[in-house]
């Protein structure tokens, strides 16, 4: 095990007694989108997104404070104002609605899910079928669907099982899905003898090493906080790794959510935090296990 006050490879040190994940927090798609809505507030307009524009409701409650508005639904606009477009995407229908009702648009797509977007398009138009590997609900497979309407969603082994398939076929992925779980659906449709099997791995690679650096961790410590939306897919993720590590693990959103007893008799803490999780509540969340531990000496 590595010395938590040791310039180990396994994490930045946050504190006495404290270790972050490398690649903690915002990814650059995320932070790219928090730049787009800022500027856009500062117009005085009304700024719309549907849906969460990431999935942390600290942030998103700040952002509210500025006057950015979350909907459900086109119909809720009553004037003008802007859509922003999350890191997500959104299908081209939606965005051109948008545009009929008189909405400005600002795309915060992030460049990765674009990337997924193009290259469904044209492996569709080059007499593909597209196989999509993903979580078919999820806002970004939604929008990828909206841009390649033929495209079908797969989430594990089985679903590829049940396909009809024939002659050439194109696996993408979600940005943020299981690297295991795509080489397993990759083998599947190349077990299936087809005319071709077209592999593109569009996986973000920030998303494998920020879970690659918290499993890591998560073997040298003897807690782990894992910060971020409880509805963040990505999170989530982060804190079934570490658990699958067999070390006690805490999915906490804030600081004040970190009690006495999960840190009792556990000096060694690592921390790792989501990809919609900004810098200010990691901070926030190690001053509170700084004062705690300060507690306890």
């Amino acid at each position: 095990m590595s010395d938590m006050g040791s310039d180990s490879d396994s994490g930045s040190v946050g504190g006495a007694g404290i270790r972050v994940a490398e690649g903690s927090g915002v990814c650059f798609g995320v932070c790219r989108a928090l730049r787009l809505a800022e500027t856009a507030l500062e117009s005085g307009e009304a700024v719309y997104c549907l849906g969460p524009l990431i999935h942390n409701p600290q942030e998103m409650e700040r952002l509210a404070g500025r006057g950015f508005r979350v909907i459900d639904a086109l119909r809720e606009v009553a004037g003008g104002g802007t859509l922003l477009i999350r890191s997500h995407g959104l299908q081209p229908a939606v965005v051109e609605a948008a545009r009929q009702r008189g909405l400005g648009i600002v795309d915060a797509t992030c460049p990765l899910v674009r990337r997924v977007q193009t290259l469904a398009v044209e492996l569709q138009k080059a007499g593909y079928r597209v196989i999509v590997a993903g979580d078919a609900p999820h806002p970004e497979v939604r929008a990828i669907r909206g841009h390649a309407p033929a495209a079908v969603v797969v989430q594990d082994v089985e679903a590829v099982r049940r396909l009809d398939l024939s002659g050439r076929v194109a696996l993408v992925a979600q940005t943020t899905f299981s690297p295991e779980a795509f080489r397993d659906v990759a083998a599947a449709l190349q077990d299936r003898r087809l005319q071709e099997v077209r592999v593109e791995d569009t996986i973000c690679a920030a998303t494998v090493e920020r879970q690659r650096g918290a499993a890591d961790l998560a073997e040298h410590v003897d807690v782990m906080f894992v910060i971020g939306g409880r509805n963040s897919a990505n999170t989530n993720r982060l804190a079934e790794l570490c658990a699958g590590r067999g070390v006690p693990t805490y999915h906490v959103e804030v600081g004040g959510e970190v009690t006495e007893a999960m840190l009792r008799h556990r000096p060694r803490v690592g921390v790792a935090a989501g990809a919609s999780t900004p810098q200010w509540i990691i901070d926030a969340v190690c001053e509170r296990i700084k004062a705690l531990q300060s507690e306890q000496a």
